[in-house]
């Protein structure tokens, strides 16, 4: 707590003292005592403290992991168990122990095989596969099973948080005892039950002490940035590996009573995609680097607040600092139940995006791309964003009316989604910042300065936007504006800017030690370093959002939205800029600019010159376009200290830190609308792509190409149609194309025509219509009218679901995939039936 007499010293340079207290009721008394006083780290965990202080910057070590997958026996009048109620058995555990290279499989044979001449096939089968272990009894393969995982630090599955832990640690309690589900632990700790929502549905799973469990399909899901069709391990395996899951007909539960071999390389296989995924992609090592350089448990690497959060306080700390406590929430994350004038009141609570211009549309030539390096992760380092270095704020008065009456009149027109975004769009700055920059003597604008830790005991003065102007620019102060109106200090650099700085610097001597491995042909080096600097990579990238998520204690709207609206203006500068250097006017929707997306600007010179280009006056190839576009991205790059100084009264040296640099360049470009643009690059950072006959490489963002619910065939043949139209295809040729594709799809059976859908909160619409059905039967009990009775709204895709699941109840089909929360369908339309059902949905990624 504050205390003039303290020994430490607090990230806004108060006294502070220690209160150490060595149980949980003495800090609750040291609370009460010192109400009112704002305490620090005093929320810090135990585990997290101790981690802090014993092993910040101690190399990650190296762990022992063992892949494993499960399956259970099938009921016939049940179907297959879920892991709340695991009423059937396990029949195999295949467990790969990563660090011996060692694949073991225990198994259960079918019942036909446990006995006589069928045990003895069943034990020929077994001894085919290496470390393959045949038992007749359940409690004696669970316990081996735990035997053999004694060693592994890193327990991982796929789907193993919602499927494979739950149901084994709950069997283990049927089968054993609760007891010896402490083997799945360290320390005689038991897993610890933990309530989880996957796509909108409520199930449970359990969390291991001691011993880690990490869910490979999450992992997955967190460190691969792109979509895919289906998560099922057999969809994955063939994208990374090349391998796919065993083949068979007809359902596992036949796999397993008519073909023990299979069955039992099905299981292994499982397993052993798990182990060359992994192999490849590294993510548990990813995860492990994570942990150990911001000093967390590997699990909270997961998610990026607390990584990002535990990352500054050591960085305080590596100054000398403490940190306050996490401050409340001051507004909620969900809107759902909330009023109008609630939902209004979130919506003014968002920080604005980043900007995103309307772009040229139709058909581009000699595209170049140019981007700044790290925007978010510079403009912070460049102003000196973080909580101590704030000095003022200009009050948003203005602004906060401006963008409340555009929200209010967006959603008077019908749009119910109009909010924040939206009412920021073509915005690069508040009111404030606007009139303080155009030195306007009209004005009143209200400066808060932050000289206290309540908002009504703070200094405030009024004046115009000249006078701030001089009190800012014209002055001593040492300050910097941001584009929000938040006055950061200069003279010392702020705890943010700092682990930034540290980062980006550590990031680039990594990547230099990547090169020299690279040039030294030392795969090990080479993967080792490469993992290092991605673990920066991520961090840098995540501290931006972290700031701006309620649940961090560093977080602060004013923060976050000065990164954004700062960053606006200098992407807004950038698109000027290169319209003035093709052109010769500083206008950033001129001529030359074609589009615009947060850090990066596509311009041309070809419709400004398209005359003089092609009656030869000026020489035009590919080798002559890059070399005037990279000096069209040299010029607006030298412009950046003068801009930053001018606009925001950055320091020339901190200004330097903001760093553009031509990222490609194409020959066509196609742009649609925002966010959707596609481009025929020649050039790609510097590497040509127009080799061995290649028209070059197509970038392809927001098009149908790229969504995951277009089906991989129609995927194709949308790049054939538009790699023709970029390589100038006729539009009959491209009409033929579209001729011959409909016949074929004419062919196609109607379960490939339809796009992938997800079924989120399936469960819960299940029992909504449950509910009104109730209901509504009480209501016709009653005398009710039934043509008055509410209906339940429900989803195409969702409908559809719960008419799949309905006929497999209808037809006592346990063998058919019931569809569940989450999972990937494909509706297809029915025809007059006697259900008088309009679609039914069938599932595509059920494994």
């Amino acid at each position: 707590v504050k205390d003039p007499r303290g020994d430490h010293i607090s990230i806004h340079g108060d006294k502070v003292r220690q209160i150490k207290c060595k149980r949980l009721k003495d800090l609750h008394k040291e609370r009460k005592i010192n109400t009112g006083k704002t305490f620090y780290e005093s929320d810090i965990k135990p585990e997290v403290r101790c981690l802090s202080e014993n092993y910040n910057g101690i190399d990650s070590p190296t762990l022992n992991t063992a892949f494993f997958d499960i399956e259970t026996d099938f009921d016939a009048s049940r179907g297959f168990a879920d892991p709340s109620d695991p009423f059937m058995p396990i029949t195999a555990i295949t467990i790969n122990l990563q660090w011996l290279d060692l694949l073991v499989t225990l198994v259960i044979p079918p019942k036909s095989m446990r006995s006589g001449e069928g045990l003895k096939e069943a034990e020929r089968i077994c001894e085919q596969f290496e470390n393959t272990q045949l038992y007749l009894s359940e409690v004696d393969m669970l316990n081996d099973f735990l035997d053999v995982i004694e060693d592994a630090d890193v327990l991982a599955g796929w789907n193993s948080e919602g499927y494979d832990i739950p149901y084994i640690v709950n069997r283990i309690t049927e089968v054993l005892s609760k007891s010896h589900t402490r083997k799945l632990c360290l320390w005689e700790l038991e897993p610890q039950k933990r309530r989880i929502v996957k796509y909108g549905k409520e199930q449970e799973t359990f969390d291991l002490f001691g011993r880690i469990h990490l869910d490979y399909l999450e992992l997955y899901r967190k460190y691969t940035y792109h979509e895919m069709h289906s998560y099922a391990l057999d969809t994955i395996g063939e994208h990374e590996v090349g391998e796919k899951k065993v083949a068979y007909d007809g359902t596992l539960d036949q796999l397993y009573n008519n073909d023990f071999y299979k069955f039992v390389e099905y299981n292994r296989q499982d397993v052993a995609l798990l182990d060359k995924i992994d192999k490849k992609l590294r993510f548990i090592e990813l995860a492990n680097e994570i942990a150990h350089d911001n000093t967390v448990n590997i699990k909270t690497t997961m998610g990026a607040v607390a990584v990002t959060e535990q990352a500054i306080i050591n960085e305080a700390h590596r100054r000398g600092m403490v940190v306050p406590d996490r401050k409340k929430k001051v507004w909620s994350d969900d809107d759902v139940e909330l009023s109008d004038e609630e939902l209004h009141e979130a919506e003014m609570q968002k920080a604005a995006g980043a900007f995103v211009a309307v772009p040229k549309a139709g058909l581009q030539r000699w595209v170049a791309g140019i981007d700044i390096n790290s925007l978010y992760p510079s403009v912070i380092r460049a102003m000196n964003m973080s909580p101590e270095t704030i000095t003022g704020q200009l009050r948003p008065d203005m602004t906060d009316k401006m963008i409340g009456d555009r929200i209010s009149e967006g959603r008077k027109t019908g749009a119910k989604t109009f909010g924040s975004s939206q009412a920021w769009d073509e915005t690069f700055s508040t009111e404030e910042f606007r009139l303080v920059n155009e030195r306007d003597k009209a004005s009143n604008i209200t400066l808060v300065l932050e000289d206290a830790p309540w908002e009504e005991n703070k200094t405030t003065q009024a004046l115009s936007g000249q006078e701030a102007y001089d009190l800012i620019y014209n002055s001593e102060l040492n300050w910097t504006l941001t584009a929000n109106g938040t006055l950061f200090k200069q003279d010392v650099q702020g705890i943010i800017p700092s682990l930034l700085e540290r980062w980006y610097a550590e990031r680039q001597v990594m990547q230099e030690n990547k090169k020299l491995a690279i040039k030294d042909g030392d795969a090990e080096e080479i993967a080792f370093w490469d993992k290092r600097q991605l673990v920066k990579k991520i961090n840098l990238n995540s501290l931006y959002g972290a700031i701006l998520n309620q649940g961090c204690r560093f977080y602060d709207k004013r923060i976050g939205q000065s990164t954004t609206l700062t960053g606006r203006c200098i992407t807004r500068h950038m698109g000027a800029k290169c319209n003035e250097v093709i052109v010769g006017e500083y206008d950033y929707k001129g001529p030359a600019v074609i589009y615009g997306d947060t850090d990066s600007i596509y311009y041309s010179m070809y419709p400004v010159y398209k005359q003089e280009i092609d009656d030869g006056t000026i020489e035009w190839d590919k080798e002559k376009v890059l070399m005037l576009y990279d000096e069209v991205a040299n010029q607006v790059n030298t412009s950046f200290p003068d801009f930053m100084k001018t606009f925001f009264n950055v320091p020339r040296k901190e200004g330097e830190i903001i760093v553009a640099g031509r990222e490609n360049c194409s020959i066509t470009g196609i742009f649609i609308k925002k966010k959707r643009y596609a481009l025929l690059m020649y050039d790609d950072d510097g590497v040509r792509r127009d080799v061995d006959g290649s028209p070059g490489k197509v970038k392809v963002m927001g098009i149908d190409i790229k969504r995951s619910d277009t089906p991989p065939y129609m995927q194709d043949f949308l790049s054939e149609v538009l790699l023709k139209v970029l390589t100038d295809g006729t539009r009959e040729e491209v009409i033929e194309m579209v001729k011959e594709f409909k016949k074929e799809f004419r062919t196609k059976p109607g379960w490939e025509k339809g796009s992938q859908t997800r079924v989120n909160n399936l469960t819960s619409y299940k029992n909504r219509v449950n509910a009104a059905k109730k209901a509504m039967a009480r209501d016709l009990n009653n005398g009710g009218d039934k043509s008055k009775r509410d209906k339940v709204h429900l989803p195409g895709h969702v409908a559809a679901s719960l008419n799949w699941n309905m006929l497999r109840e209808l037809n006592q089909d346990r063998y058919a995939v019931e569809i569940v929360d989450g999972m990937k369908t494909i509706v297809c339309k029915l025809k007059p039936n006697t259900f008088k059902l309009k679609s039914v949905a069938y599932p595509v990624d059920a494994t």
